[in-house]
Order: structure tokens, then C-alpha cells, then sequence
């Protein structure tokens, strides 16, 4: 079997009900450049399994010029569409719960957003998380998403752009219902590493990040475990339970062209070679090889699946 090379998470697609707003926050407040603003092609619509009567305008941004950890922001056309995760919680379970976003300052970026019709599930927080000490808040924002804004104090992270969101989507998280299986579908079958696990109980009833009543915060145990699937800590994702609490189950509602942090897309080399390994290791492609049009890469080729709680990863390979 010829080798492959898995280069990193290049995009999150964040599917909008309004794409003016959506991007405001991001370009505006956030600071961040935008690559470029396209048509999506019929290729991408076909290969989602939509009608030819769907369009959809994409514009795709980044964080000081950085080329991953990107989102593309799309807005559908002629189509229904649903909420991912409807007037969620952190403990819902299926999709992508939230994306991570540096910040130079989390109480004053908090007051700003407030202004901006976002929601935090607490007040800023000082939390300890594995080999990690930061100050974080989970805040949610337009189509139902929820973003982190952290503040990390030890190790200590220098940021160096002058803007207010300073950095990529450095991190993404997805609420499992079922850790060790799902831990065993990244790492066994698509061969993600673990970079670290770790786990965030309180010791009596408090106020908490996720939201939740006081008087659980110290039944609730979330169980982590952060993965990349590049090898490289640069752009990585965690999978998290929340032992203790049942929440909503999403993970039919991950799919085009719902509305949402809606898919990952992955750029490797050597397509044929990492599609032969996932298959043989029993992974259940969800759209198998096509070729289609991305820009700005132009053609590639691309291949689909699923993770056990609905999240899609699109790997792909320009030609």
C-alpha cells in the first residue's frame, strides 16, 4: 500500500442562516482576512446529495493569514434547512459542540460580544484542565453555535496579532455519548493520536462553564480526551462525556445543508492509500470517492465519513 500524509484540519464549514452577520462578527470585530468569496460548485451540491435546484454562496476566511484551522461560511439557497444543534447544551450529544478561538482578554471581549447579542452559559471563569491553566467562557451566538473564548495563562502563549480574535480555530470539540467507543473510531480506525485526557469534576455546588445548575456541578463529571489527526498539536479536536447528565441527541441533524458548525474538511496527500486503510479497519465511508470543485484549490478528490455521534469529516486531496 502506497503511503499517505495527512496535512491538517484546513476548514470548519459554518452553514448560516445570514451570512451579512455571520461574517461581521468574524471580519469586523474578529479582524480576520478573508481568502476569497465563491459560488459553490453543483459538484459540492451533488456529491451533499441536494437538488440542482440548491445554490449556495461561500466565503472563506482566516485568522492572520493562517491556512488552516480556516472556516468557510456558506449560505444555502432553495432548501430547507434545520438547526444543527437547536437551542443546545453542552451536553447534548452529535455534531461539532464548539469551536475555540484565543483571545489577548476574555472579560473584555465578553462585555463586547454581550453588546453584540451573544450569550455567555456563565461568567468568565478560571479553569484548570489538564496540563492547562486559562481563563475561558463559552458564549453562544448566531444559528445556535456555541464558541470558546480562551485566555491561556500556563503554559503561557504569546499572541501576536494585533486583532481581536488572534488566532485560528485552534481547537474544536464534540459532545460523545460513548467515549471509549468513540475514542476507539479515531484512534483505531481513522489513526488519530491522543495528545492528552483529562477530566473536569467540582467539588461542591458552584457556578460552572457548561451552564450547568449548581446543584449538579459536582455530580457531573466531563471526561476529555484531546486527538489530532496530523500528528501535530496545531489544529486538534477533543471528544468530551458528560458522566452524570442526559441531554438532546443531535447526531442526525450533522448534514448538509443544516445550519451550524456543519463538517471538518481535511486536506491530505495520498487519498487512495488513507482510504484503503480507514475501509480496511471497518469504517463505513458516508459518501464515497468523487471528484468535485473547492475553490480556491480547484479540483479534488474527496471522500466522506462519520463519526459515531453524527460528526462529518470530508478528507480531500487537490489534484
Amino acid at each position: 500500500m502506497s503511503e499517505y500524509n495527512i496535512i491538517n484540519i484546513r476548514e470548519i464549514i459554518y452553514s448560516t442562516g445570514n451570512m451579512v452577520r455571520a461574517l461581521h462578527f468574524f471580519e469586523d470585530y474578529g479582524g480576520w482576512n478573508r481568502v476569497g468569496a465563491y459560488q459553490t460548485d453543483a459538484s459540492v451540491i451533488a456529491n451533499w446529495g441536494l437538488g440542482a435546484e440548491v445554490t449556495a454562496d461561500e466565503v472563506l476566511i482566516q485568522s492572520d493569514g493562517y491556512h488552516s484551522g480556516q472556516l468557510r461560511v456558506m449560505q444555502f439557497h432553495n432548501v430547507e434547512q434545520e438547526m444543527i444543534r437547536s437551542s443546545q447544551q453542552p451536553w447534548d450529544v452529535g455534531g461539532i459542540m464548539d469551536i475555540n478561538l484565543r483571545v489577548h482578554e476574555v472579560s473584555e471581549n465578553f462585555e463586547k460580544l454581550r453588546d453584540m447579542g451573544w450569550h455567555g452559559l456563565s461568567d468568565p471563569m478560571l479553569q484548570v484542565m489538564g496540563p492547562f491553566k486559562l481563563y475561558d467562557i463559552l458564549m453562544r451566538g448566531y444559528d445556535d453555535v456555541i464558541v470558546a473564548f480562551t485566555h491561556r495563562l500556563e503554559p503561557p502563549m504569546e499572541l501576536t496579532a494585533k486583532i481581536n480574535l488572534p488566532t485560528h480555530v485552534y481547537k474544536t470539540t464534540l459532545t460523545v455519548a460513548d467515549l471509549e467507543a468513540t475514542k476507539s473510531f479515531f484512534v483505531d480506525q481513522l489513526g488519530c493520536t491522543v495528545l492528552t485526557e483529562y477530566a473536569v469534576i467540582k467539588d461542591k455546588p458552584q457556578e460552572n462553564m457548561f451552564g450547568l445548575p449548581f446543584n449538579l456541578a459536582d455530580k457531573v463529571t466531563c471526561k476529555a480526551v484531546i486527538l489530532t489527526i496530523h500528528g501535530d498539536n496545531d489544529v486538534d479536536f477533543q471528544i468530551v462525556e458528560f458522566d452524570g447528565v442526559t441531554g438532546k441527541d443531535f447526531s442526525a441533524k450533522a448534514v448538509p445543508p443544516n445550519k451550524g458548525f456543519m463538517l471538518y474538511r481535511v486536506e491530505l496527500r495520498g487519498i487512495e492509500a488513507y482510504y484503503e486503510y480507514v475501509t480496511n479497519n471497518g469504517v463505513m465511508v458516508c459518501r464515497d470517492m468523487d471528484e468535485v470543485v473547492i475553490e480556491p484549490y480547484g479540483r479534488v478528490k474527496l471522500f466522506c465519513v462519520k463519526s459515531p455521534d453524527g460528526a462529518i469529516f470530508e478528507f480531500f486531496e487537490i489534484i
